[in-house]
């Protein structure tokens, strides 16, 4: 779903992750599934989008947002597959995407990006999915993660309409 023709979108629903990697592509889903409810019940001045990608890479994907919302998978040690976790950029360690060892975190990708004068979101909330199995290779998720996208998908559809100034009131049509 994308904002007003000209206008840069004000929210971003980016999720992540690896559709053959089981259980790791829960961002992917439940993105998906917010777009779906944002089809159905619109608010103006958001895009959804889906990445495989890590690190610097997601600065293209945020560029120029006022607010991010980033769905990825964690898979902690003991993990209870199917929680769901409000995070921050700097809680992010764990996460296959937002942190790795060949790659920059996601606080760190955006702190250089904006040294670099690049306009990241000032806004950026992560939620992350534990995860039972993301060695599988097989498309699909485990019952409790399939539950868990749902469950995300309606509270961040939740959460977008309740938004204060959003594109309607910054950029009127």
């Amino acid at each position: 779903m994308m904002s007003s023709p000209g206008d840069a979108p004000v929210t971003v629903v980016l999720g992540l992750g690896n559709p053959v990697r089981y259980d790791d592509a829960v961002g992917l889903r439940t993105a998906e599934e917010v777009a779906r409810l944002l089809e159905a019940d619109p608010v103006p001045g958001v895009r959804v989008a889906i990445s495989t990608r890590a690190g610097l890479e997601l600065v293209d994907l945020l560029t120029g947002a006022a607010r991010a919302i980033i769905i990825d998978c964690l898979a902690p040690a003991e993990s209870q597959p199917g929680r769901i976790h409000r995070l921050t950029p700097e809680d992010v360690a764990g996460s296959t995407r937002l942190i790795g060892a060949h790659d920059v975190s996601v606080g760190d990708a955006l702190a250089l990006a904006r040294v670099a004068g690049v306009p990241m979101p000032e806004t950026i909330e992560i939620y992350a999915v534990e995860v039972g199995d993301i060695d599988r290779i097989e498309e699909g998720l485990s019952p409790d993660v399939a539950r868990a996208v749902s469950t995300l998908a309606r509270r961040i559809h939740r959460q977008l309409m309740s938004l204060p100034g959003t594109a309607v009131d910054r950029f009127p049509a």
